[in-house]
């Protein structure tokens, strides 16, 4: 069982993120000290998971680890993983692409289920916006985009806290082209990092002209937490106030 905050069903990465969605496709390895074992693709059908290749124990006695990836083409060893932040986010899938989920297990064989907890690791950002209509008739807003600190990361393997360990960003920052949806909104992935205040954090356009927002107070972005912010945007004022965490 591949679980993100309990459930298996569907992870809807604009939702509440905790559930699979018919189609996704995970990356698992599985191996010992001595064994390299084998990785295989799971892809998951809405009910149940099915298999690319061969997920088994392979041996008694041996602790095995088991490490499984979201997005299924994400390129990992035994010990590390290296994460490139997809920059063009402007659709529902590139966003949902983007949302990296990784799961730890290290452990001797077992009889019964496994229970695998899949933890997001990336920072989701999503903008409620208003543009207003005294100054903007009959105009919406177009190419938003988000700052992120770093286009890149590393992971390590660490044996002895069971899990898969962040290290500190020092890739170079990047504008992510954001996904719009529900009318009124935009979201994007980032990787998790700090800004301070007046730092630029948004940008977009509203008809012919360039717009940027920036952040009030000094903020610290988290692992698998998700950034509600509210946007208002007139002639003479564009203002960011943060909703909620």
């Amino acid at each position: 069982t591949f679980s993100v905050g309990g459930m298996q069903t569907r992870v809807n990465t604009l939702g509440d993120g905790k559930n699979w969605e018919d189609k996704d496709k995970l990356k698992v390895s599985i191996f010992t000290d001595s064994d390299p074992g084998s990785t295989t693709v799971l892809s998951f059908n809405g009910e149940t998971w099915s298999r690319s290749g061969s997920f088994r124990w392979l041996n008694k006695y041996e602790q095995h680890t088991i490490l499984a990836v979201y997005p299924s083409d994400t390129d990992f060893g035994k010990n590390n993983l290296q994460y490139d932040l997809q920059t063009d986010q402007s659709s529902e899938g590139n966003l949902k692409n983007a949302d990296l989920i990784t799961g730890y297990w290290y452990d001797i064989p077992l009889s019964y289920y496994v229970d695998i907890p899949m933890k997001h690791r990336m920072s989701l950002v999503t903008i409620v916006y208003h543009v207003g209509t005294a100054d903007y008739p009959n105009m919406d807003m177009s190419e938003p985009q988000v700052y992120s600190k770093h286009n890149s990361v590393d992971f390590s393997r660490d044996q002895a806290r069971g899990q898969f360990v962040m290290r500190t960003p020092t890739a170079n920052p990047a504008w992510v082209k954001a996904c719009k949806h529900d009318d009124d909104k935009f979201s994007a992935i980032v990787i998790p990092g700090s800004y301070i205040k007046d730092e630029v954090f948004l940008r977009f356009k509203i008809g012919d002209n360039i717009f940027n927002a920036k952040m009030k107070m000094p903020t610290d972005f988290e692992e698998g937490k998700r950034y509600t912010y509210k946007l208002d945007v007139g002639k003479d004022i564009v203002k960011l106030t943060r909703i909620s965490v």
